[in-house]
């Protein structure tokens, strides 16, 4: 009986708290997938946002808005008198932000409402746009799917390919606010059409400071023991010469896998140290040089002296801007603590004149089916 009574009562409740909520037809609601931020030439906030069409009416099935306003926030009551349907943030996939945005340091306060909002999408997306983001947020390419759904697409598999990086409105939030690292957001550029570009790197304000291209990208997210799969690089070998000509006679393309990243941080000589080790098998998959040249342990030599020489050029790079993307501050602080806090409030000064020494062991595990 007791058992019987149970069922009825959460029956009962069920129907009750369901028949709370006020129902919207899908029709009747302007479902945001895409908001842009940017600036325009006299630095007016100008943002945008893109909608679907579900009126089986309509001609066109995405409807593009966007306005000058204050704050986000503000933006949605100009929406509102702009679209039949009510507006709601809570399916954005992509947040594109203008390069213009992060030109300026405290650019960051203006996403505030997007973390006051229960309802926005913490997986979200964000990517910085080299340009007008009103270029990217009005294409429409015919031969691809609907633009949410693509720039998420093209997003997802460069960073499965270790060619850019996961920028969401959570991890953003923790990297402004982490005083071991700064922040780096996935770049891309309106050409004939849309292609990610890299990754813009910002500085402990949050502005902008660089920004690395693909290659770079990927050896940067090998410093930073975050690769998923394998991925390719291609690099010269400038030990075999260049037989000059229409055709690089000393190009390679690798496949690198098993990649292990480890780092010794040490204190000493008022500086901080940190030791890169660096190892992970290769697989020739492209050569345009003669393989009865060089033999396979030479050529290994080869490989390591340049990613040695690359990485070096990537951390010059990072410490010339006063930057950590990397997040070696975030070992200085675990090994070094009381060394750390001295420099907590100027970290990226402290790495610029820190030393960083990388070592890269590869071992070639294939070199293709042509000998």
């Amino acid at each position: 009986m007791k058992r019987w009574f149970l069922v009825i009562l959460f029956f009962f409740l069920a129907a009750i708290l369901s028949s709370c909520g006020r129902s919207i037809p899908i029709e009747d609601l302007a479902i945001s997938l895409i908001l842009g931020v940017d600036l325009d030439e006299e630095d007016n906030l100008i943002i945008s946002e893109s909608s679907p069409v579900f009126n089986s009416e309509a001609k066109k099935k995405i409807e593009t808005y966007e306005l000058k306003a204050k704050t986000i926030r503000d933006s949605r009551r100009h929406f509102d008198a702009l679209t039949p349907g009510a507006v709601t943030a809570g399916k954005i996939q992509v947040l594109l932000i203008g390069k213009r945005v992060l030109e300026h340091e405290d650019w960051f306060n203006v996403l505030d409402t997007i973390y006051r909002n229960p309802t926005f999408s913490v997986n979200s997306r964000i990517i910085v746009v080299d340009g007008p983001v009103s270029d990217v947020i009005h294409y429409e390419p015919e031969d691809k799917p609907q633009l949410p759904l693509f720039l998420k697409e093209v997003i997802d598999k460069n960073i499965d390919r270790s060619r850019t990086v996961l920028a969401t409105p959570q991890s953003l939030h923790r990297q402004m606010y982490e005083k071991g690292m700064t922040p780096l957001i996935s770049e891309l550029k309106k050409g004939q059409d849309v292609e990610i570009v890299g990754v813009s790197l910002m500085d402990q304000y949050g502005k902008y400071v660089d920004t690395l291209g693909m290659q770079e990208t990927s050896l940067l997210i090998i410093l930073k023991d975050k690769q998923t799969e394998e991925l390719t690089i291609s690099i010269p070998l400038p030990a075999l010469g260049d037989e000059g000509g229409i055709f690089n006679k000393n190009e390679l393309s690798i496949d690198l896998s098993r990649i292990k990243s480890k780092v010794k941080t040490t204190y000493n000589q008022d500086k901080f140290h940190f030791n890169y080790k660096i190892h992970m098998t290769a697989s020739v998959v492209e050569q345009l040089f003669t393989s009865g040249n060089v033999k396979e342990n030479e050529l290994e030599k080869m490989i390591e002296q340049e990613l040695k020489s690359r990485f070096e050029g990537l951390i010059k790079k990072i410490q010339k801007n006063k930057i950590d993307p990397i997040g070696l501050g975030i070992y200085a602080r675990a090994y070094q603590y009381e060394q750390y806090k001295k420099v907590e409030g100027h970290w990226g000064e402290a790495l610029a004149d820190s030393n960083i020494d990388v070592s890269v062991d590869v071992t070639i595990k294939s070199t293709g089916a042509i000998r």
